[in-house]
């Protein structure tokens, strides 16, 4: 992704911007794409991402912004998809918890060729078969 002009010099303060409960769409769309990790990392944990947003992110962002974004709930059932076939381990971990994993990418990440993402979805995969999960 390419960094955008910060709004305030201190990512401090923009990091709690995108934080903000209240963070305009637009605002975090901005903040999902700057420079400094800890900004990027909470504006696409924000549930006000737009999901156009989330998409961009999931496309072109680093591996730990992807894996971020990967635990944000709001994150559409697309975005989730696309990230469950993600290079990085910890990107296909995180969307493997994910609430609205679907079944079929849930049962795809079981036979991940990581014992960890194939443990993780495996599990979650027997829990909502069994009706112990939300399905």
């Amino acid at each position: 992704m390419t960094p955008t002009a910060p709004a305030s010099p201190d990512p401090a303060l923009r990091a709690l911007a995108a934080a903000d409960a209240d963070a305009c769409p637009t605002l975090l769309t901005a903040l999902a794409h700057d420079a400094v990790p800890r900004v990027r990392h909470a504006a696409v944990r924000h549930p006000s991402l737009p999901p156009r947003a989330m998409l961009e992110t999931a496309r072109r962002a680093d591996a730990e912004t992807c894996e971020m974004l990967g635990e944000n709930p709001a994150a559409p059932s697309s975005v989730i998809r696309l990230l469950a076939r993600h290079l990085a381990v910890e990107v296909r971990l995180a969307v493997a918890r994910h609430p609205r994993m679907d079944l079929v990418t849930l049962e795809r990440l079981a036979d991940d060729r990581s014992a960890m993402v194939r443990s993780v979805a495996q599990a979650i995969l027997e829990r909502r078969l069994s009706g112990a999960a939300p399905a």
